[in-house]
């Protein structure tokens, strides 16, 4: 039987250099695959809720600082995904702040919520965030109410007023006096701050002398502290909003002649409201979970960068906008840029961990409430500046899950 041999096609040299280009090209795709999907997903939309008028605004200020040095970090890009800010006024107004979230959700079509600085405004969004389903990271508001709720997309990178006041209520009793009075806001952050400090400070076996409650519109102290002279109480620890409150009462204390030792909530005493108490504030007692002197890699770095873009020394509030977005990058890149399944951004969420300028990051994963290291400051001058010095450090503190601990 004959064989036939089957003659091969001759290809050509033009096929061949098309068949080598379709290769590159496949190859060239394949290789920059990832880099070519991230770029063309859409943006992460972030709605940012802060309060950035009235007495309360340099607040929001320096939260908005922070989240854009974290930014400028990163190139305002999270795992891919460029990233888009709405910025909306609270007003430190709870039906103004919920306005403001419905606003994002129903018109801005959000991807979440990072915000809000007044417990009082974010107790008025809690529910709709809750039946909305809702993504919310709490950068600000330190209310103990939120670290008892259980909602599975709402967790908070700041702080919980616990986290600050058992500690310093514990460390006055145990190194300053027995007896102590409090002076604190009258809105549910200060009376949730007033009985945190009050709680274990009596548990120890000390007693409050007095508390008082001041309207946030207050600008002239002079009748609370008339009165505090006359009790004469060897220390007294107040809570303010931070700003122009905390700056108005220490300098009205200085002129008062107390001569009580002076202690407060974060935000009381720091970078940016020591320059304007002047030497009002030296000797004056916190507890914080940040300060610009701590010394570790990250706030070196982080210090230098806010030093750069604002001039200012970073505060409790810059590192507040700077953790929150550190947060949300480090979600996003875990779930591969992914924040649509909000059951697993919140998982993925649950088990970040990092360095933050603060120092180390983690989450309780039952109360979405970060574990975090808690200073005992005091004001002192160095080299002829004012700085919030850390005196003493409670690592790893945890609030409770629920009210009664």
């Amino acid at each position: 039987m004959a064989k036939f041999e089957q003659k091969k096609p001759r290809i050509t040299r033009r096929e061949i250099l098309k068949a080598g280009a379709a290769t590159s090209v496949a190859l060239a795709s394949a290789v920059s695959a990832p880099a070519i999907l991230a770029a063309s997903r859409a943006p992460l939309k972030i709605g940012v809720l802060n309060t950035f008028s009235g007495p309360a605004a340099s607040t929001g200020d320096w939260n908005w600082s922070g989240i854009n040095v974290y930014l400028d970090e990163v190139r305002s890009t999270f795992a891919g995904r460029k990233v888009e800010l709405v910025k909306e006024d609270d007003q430190f107004n709870p039906q103004i702040g919920l306005e403001k979230v419905r606003k994002f959700v129903q018109n801005d079509g959000v991807d979440l919520i990072v915000g809000p600085q007044g417990s009082n405004v974010a107790l008025a969004v809690l529910n709709y965030v809750k039946q909305n389903k809702i993504f919310l990271v709490i950068s600000g508001a330190g209310t103990d109410a939120i670290t008892w709720e259980r909602v599975p997309y709402m967790f908070r990178s700041s702080l919980a007023a616990w986290q600050l006041c058992h500690p310093l209520a514990e460390w006055i009793y145990d190194n300053l006096a027995t007896e102590m009075l409090v002076i604190s806001e009258d809105y549910a952050a200060g009376h949730d701050i007033a009985a945190e400090v009050t709680t274990p400070f009596i548990a120890k076996g000390g007693k409050i002398i007095k508390e008082m409650y001041v309207p946030t519109t207050v600008t002239d102290y002079s009748p609370y502290l008339t009165d505090i002279r006359s009790l004469n109480p060897p220390v007294v620890y107040n809570f303010s909003t931070g700003g122009a409150h905390a700056i108005r009462f220490v300098q009205q204390w200085a002129q008062s002649g107390i001569k009580a030792r002076l202690a407060g909530f974060a935000g009381f005493v720091d970078a940016t409201t020591i320059e304007q108490q002047g030497r009002a504030a030296l000797g004056v007692l916190s507890s914080t979970i940040y300060t610009e002197t701590l010394d570790n890699p990250v706030n070196q770095k982080f210090v230098a960068a806010y030093r750069e873009k604002t001039k200012e020394y970073p505060n409790l509030f810059s590192d507040y906008g700077y953790v929150s977005m550190q947060l949300i990058d480090a979600t996003l890149r875990a779930t591969d840029g992914d924040a649509s399944n909000k059951d697993k951004f919140a998982e993925a969420m649950a088990k970040a961990q990092f360095d933050a300028p603060r120092g180390p990051f983690r989450f309780d994963p039952v109360t979405h409430n970060p574990i975090q290291n808690v200073y005992i400051c005091e004001e002192e001058e160095k080299d002829g500046r004012l700085v919030t010095a850390i005196i003493d450090t409670r690592k790893d503190v945890k609030a409770p899950p629920t009210k009664n601990g």
